[in-house]
């Protein structure tokens, strides 16, 4: 989430949360062998090349589980914002 933004109340876009609910159930249930990002500090981009110089046979950007696991670290901060106070 980007700081700032309203989740809950947003007159301007009032189904947002549900549609952020859709997306995440939508992103837990895709079949993800390599995980890339918009940015690189979302799948460890700068540390994966590094392994890959070092050992080229290997492809760290084969990475089911950390996709999973940021998927489920952006799932609970959205939670966490969504959760009406």
């Amino acid at each position: 989430m980007n700081p700032g933004y309203q989740l809950i109340t947003n007159r301007d876009y009032p189904e947002i949360a549900d549609d952020f609910a859709k997306t995440f159930r939508l992103l837990r249930a895709l079949p993800c062998d390599i995980f890339l990002g918009a940015h690189g500090n979302y799948y460890g981009m700068e540390a994966k090349v590094a392994r890959l110089q070092k050992d080229p046979k290997s492809n760290p950007f084969i990475d089911p589980e950390g996709y999973r696991a940021y998927v489920e670290n952006r799932y609970q901060a959205f939670r966490e914002k969504a959760q009406p106070k």
